[in-house]
């Protein structure tokens, strides 16, 4: 299969460097692109980007995540342009669309008896976080050493420590850490951070500290240092240990939720948490998030003892998208995630077999139709937590896999710590090309990067 190289990306970076005028670091999240080879898009459609050099891409980013029907697909831009025109983007008041999407997260994710709606994932963590707390009257949130939940201050800690800290092992125990200026040590006071896949560790802390501790809020499969999927028994062991200490669990599914599962990874592993966030693929792109379950717990909302609001929460512009993504997957689960696992798997197939032979260490691991690859300092037959991803990891040969193939027009994150999305617009054409591309790529890597050098 023909590869072909795309170099021109000159109104991107004439346009990227106009926008930085304007606009802090040129984007207004955090830096999604690499210095160098930014990219502007004109457009998207399906499985497909295209920059504003004409440039296409075969997309494996999707908008981060949401876009598990691909860019712009026509149920759910058909859903929201009727309700903006037909009916009003903004009201501030109950409408049909509450109920509608509520009865269905309902009936896809039986824990989530009582919910409501947000903007973000972010916000739906933190009011999470906030619930569980009034709900026990205890201050204490764990989280995990490499789980990311939204960037504001009571929780963006211990996300991504410093690489070599973590890899040296020396502290099993993670400390608690901001990971940006602005935080207050005050605040990451209120976490106790831990180590993914350590019930060992897990056990000892409840045991010592649960009459402190609110809720364990957890990423079922960590997903922001690559994908560490959970140990068998790990969350079931999680789930028995906050029972028999008065602990909520709360389980962050912003990533996993419908993308893994209908019902999410709750669903995938058979695990039933106090309470779930969920966003991205629930709003196919639209800006909406819910938090919500045990009825007992989400009370405290509904009498107001805990306070959550937000001017654009249950927007009827976001929620008739939502309700045209739940549709869809209700309709069509029994034949999308097979369809979407089988694609994962010969793409994950195809890229480590041809990063094997190119002689690089690595690893694929994932859940469902989201991965990611690692290339490592020496074989592993898997990696168990943040530490193990981000200290054996070869950082420098992926960041030149993913500048070849961006050139190639393949384009995925440029991060080792992020991931790989399928849609269910890919193809098993596409992934046939991609494989293809990554055979020239890596041998272009090759050459500046020995696998010698990269195993050393």
């Amino acid at each position: 299969m023909a590869v072909v190289t795309r170099t021109d990306t000159r109104r991107s970076q004439e346009m990227f460097s106009r926008i930085t005028r304007s606009i802090a670091g040129g984007e207004s999240s955090y830096a999604r692109l690499r210095s160098g080879i930014e990219l502007c898009i004109e457009r998207s459609q399906g499985a497909r980007m295209w920059d504003v050099d004409g440039n296409q891409y075969l997309d494996y980013c999707l908008g981060y995540g949401p876009l598990l029907f691909g860019h712009h697909p026509e149920d759910i831009v058909a859903a929201v342009v009727e309700q903006i025109t037909q009916r009003g983007y903004h009201f501030s008041f109950p409408h049909r669309l509450d109920y509608e999407v509520g009865e269905r997260l309902q009936r896809m994710v039986p824990s989530m008896e009582l919910m409501r709606f947000a903007c973000s994932g972010t916000e739906a963590t933190m009011a999470a976080m906030r619930l569980a707390r009034g709900y026990t009257s205890r201050e204490k949130i764990i989280k995990f050493e490499g789980a990311y939940h939204g960037w504001s201050d009571i929780h963006y800690i211990s996300a991504h420590p410093t690489v070599g800290a973590a890899a040296s092992g020396l502290h099993r125990a993670p400390r608690s850490v901001p990971d940006t200026a602005g935080i207050p040590a005050a605040i990451a006071d209120t976490i106790i951070v831990q180590p993914f896949n350590d019930l060992e560790v897990l056990e000892r802390t409840l045991r010592t500290r649960g009459f402190e501790i609110a809720a364990v809020l957890i990423e079922p499969a960590l997903a922001n240092c690559g994908i560490i999927p959970p140990l068998p028994g790990y969350l079931e062991g999680v789930r028995r240990l906050t029972e028999e200490h008065g602990v909520l669990l709360i389980f962050d599914e912003v990533m996993t939720g419908f993308r893994v599962a209908p019902g999410g990874a709750q669903e995938h592993f058979g695990i039933r948490p106090d309470l779930s966030t969920f966003a991205k693929v629930l709003g196919g792109g639209f800006p909406v998030a819910a938090f919500g379950g045990r009825a007992d717990v989400m009370e405290l909302e509904a009498t107001g003892e805990v306070m959550h609001g937000g001017t654009y929460s249950a927007s009827p512009l976001v929620l008739a998208a939502a309700k045209a993504v739940l549709d869809r997957i209700e309709r069509d689960r029994d034949t999308m995630y097979p369809y979407l696992n089988r694609l994962t798997q010969r793409l994950q197939d195809g890229l480590l077999g041809v990063v094997r032979a190119a002689g690089y260490p690595s690893l694929v691991q994932g859940v469902g139709p989201f991965f990611q690859l690692f290339f490592l300092d020496r074989p592993r037959e898997r990696l168990v937590d943040y530490r193990d991803a981000m200290g054996h990891s070869r950082h420098d040969v992926y960041a030149a896999f993913h500048e070849a193939m961006q050139q190639r027009g393949i384009y995925f994150h440029p991060g080792q710590s992020e991931r790989w999305f399928l849609s269910t617009e890919h193809t098993e054409a596409d992934v046939d090309q991609t494989v293809a591309a990554a055979a020239d790529s890596i041998a272009e890597v090759a050459r500046q990067l020995p696998p010698t050098s990269a195993a050393a």
